[in-house]
């Protein structure tokens, strides 16, 4: 079985019929489109649409935390990650931060259309002004007020 990340059903490639989504990607398909034709092709022929336990979204949300991706993460890609590690399913998706997050809960994945990153990352967080360090996420540097970056630890 595959998890299907929105670029996944915005690629119009065909994944067979075996797949699930979580009802999160469905807001971020407009009414109408070439995609949301797609996925309506793609319901008519299996797709379905599961939502990921809570205990699950909250686990992804930790393991999202120790690598630094979470602020990288949208809802929708948290659903998608809970959702392909509650049905050990291989998630198909050419998000960074989501493959990220899937090689450290070791949920299968395949990009779509890149090949995928090659290792895992740790993040840790900049200042681009005063170069203060952060192990967790900022909006402003505390000391300075300048812009944070995300670096590798």
């Amino acid at each position: 079985m595959y998890v299907l990340d929105t670029s996944a059903i915005l690629s119009g490639k065909f994944f067979g019929n075996d797949v699930a989504i979580p009802p999160a990607v469905l807001k971020e398909i407009k009414k109408g489109g070439m995609a949301w034709r797609h996925l309506q092709y793609m319901k008519a022929i299996g797709l379905k649409i599961i939502s990921p336990p809570s205990d699950v979204i909250n686990l992804v949300k930790k393991f999202a935390f120790r690598t630094g991706d979470l602020p990288n993460l949208s809802d929708v890609d948290i659903h998608i990650l809970a959702l392909a590690f509650h049905l050990k399913a291989t998630l198909l998706t050419d998000d960074y931060s989501i493959q990220n997050v899937a090689k450290e809960m070791n949920i299968e994945y395949k990009g779509i259309m890149e090949n995928g990153i090659k290792e895992k990352f740790y993040w840790r967080y900049r200042c681009k002004s005063c170069g203060k360090y952060f192990d967790e996420y900022v909006e402003v540097c505390p000391i300075c007020g300048g812009k944070i970056k995300r670096v590798r630890k």
